[in-house]
Formats: structure tokens, C-alpha cells, sequence
């Protein structure tokens, strides 16, 4: 009779179910710093309408979204190497706002509510991490 194998400490279900739960939750934290050094802009239409045609640019990006609802929200995600600016938005190809400086890094979020009197409110935080790590 042959005397049952004995498997190796590593290879055990004790050791692996902690050691890979600890990779996961490690890598999902690695991706959550490296995530959080880049700045958005966050627009949110509160208008009492939709917007046909919306236009963000900022840090030498533009983006247009079509459609945008009442009650939805859009991002502008910048990152990269471009340099740091203010925020502008246009309607329909009509200029409707500009200000609220930002830099493309350092993990900066601008949030902008556009409403229904056309006036927009913004307010800027910077990412948990980005502080903690400044």
C-alpha cells in the first residue's frame, strides 16, 4: 500500500483563498492611486430639459455629448499632459459659460450643475487619495 501524498503548505485551500483575496484587494488599491491622478469634469443638466447638443472643453480636450437628459450627467476625463486651463461650455454651439480653473493631473473634480434659470454652479474637490498622498 502506498502511503497518501502529503500536499505542500502553499498549496493548500488555506493558504491560497487569503493569499489571493490579499493580491485582489492589493491591485485594486494600486488601481485606485493611480486612477485618482487624473482630474474630471463633471457636468449634471438640471435645466428642466434636455440638451441637444453639449460641449465641454478643458485642458486642451473637447468632448460633445448629444442628448443629454434632464437629470443626467456627463464626464470629461482629462489626465495626459496638457496643459492646465479653464472650463468652458457651449450649447448648441453657443458659448454659455467659462471659468473654474483646473490642471489635467493632481486628481481634481469639477462638478457643474447646469440650472433651469441657465445660471451653473460648480463646485471643485480633489480625490481622497491624491490628498492623502500630498
Amino acid at each position: 500500500m502506498k502511503a497518501a501524498s502529503k500536499t505542500k503548505w502553499w498549496q493548500r485551500r488555506r493558504f491560497l483563498w487569503p493569499a489571493g483575496a490579499l493580491l485582489l484587494l492589493t491591485l485594486a488599491s494600486f488601481g485606485a492611486v493611480l486612477d485618482s491622478g487624473i482630474s474630471r469634469v463633471i457636468i449634471a443638466n438640471d435645466s428642466g430639459g434636455p440638451i441637444s447638443e453639449l460641449t465641454v472643453a478643458a485642458c486642451g480636450r473637447v468632448k460633445t455629448f448629444h442628448n443629454v437628459g434632464d437629470r443626467e450627467s456627463v464626464a470629461l476625463v482629462l489626465g495626459g499632459s496638457g496643459p492646465a486651463s479653464d472650463i468652458a461650455l457651449a450649447t448648441n454651439g453657443v458659448s454659455m459659460w467659462r471659468g473654474e480653473y483646473i490642471e489635467p493631473k493632481g486628481g481634481y473634480r469639477e462638478a457643474l450643475r447646469i440650472r433651469p434659470d441657465g445660471e451653473i454652479v460648480a463646485a471643485s474637490t480633489i480625490s481622497c487619495w491624491q490628498r492623502l498622498l500630498n
